[in-house]
């Protein structure tokens, strides 16, 4: 009988014991996750208008990060150096084949408040790429 009494004491105890943990849990987990400060969605589609196949499509959320953009940390560095517009973006070096294969990209972006839109046109996939500071690189190969 006494066994009994001490161990409902103690499962009292514990229960009790638990429930400011359980109940200060509780509003962490409903804190609303900051919204991004930009985003962007991109579309590729193969040959020289936008009714050719989508070849390769992406959304990239930055600060915080993410998305189904392969390298969304080193497209939301550009993306902030050109202040969120896609159509000032920063082309880089890069040597390409000369190879005509065409696609059009379609993108958008949301930033600070501001949005912005392109429609281009790129000899080649390697191209649209490095015209866009790597922001239309959507293949998931990495390049060494």
């Amino acid at each position: 009988m006494r066994k009994r009494r001490v161990r409902a004491a103690l499962l009292s105890v514990a229960i009790l014991g638990l429930l400011p943990l359980s109940a200060a849990a509780a509003p962490a987990a409903a804190a609303p996750q900051r919204a991004p400060v930009g985003e962007a969605r991109i579309v590729i589609h193969q040959g020289t208008s936008t009714g050719g196949r989508v070849i390769a499509a992406a959304t990239l959320y930055c600060f915080p990060t993410g998305g189904t953009h392969p390298r969304p940390y080193s497209a939301c560095r550009a993306l902030a150096r050109a202040g969120g517009d896609i159509g000032a973006l920063e082309s880089v070096r890069r040597p390409c084949p000369m190879v005509y294969r065409p696609v059009t990209v379609v993108a958008k972006s949301f930033w600070r408040g501001s949005a912005s839109f392109v429609v281009r046109g790129y000899s080649n996939l390697c191209t649209a790429v490095a015209d866009s500071g790597g922001v239309f690189d959507l293949s998931r190969r990495t390049y060494g």
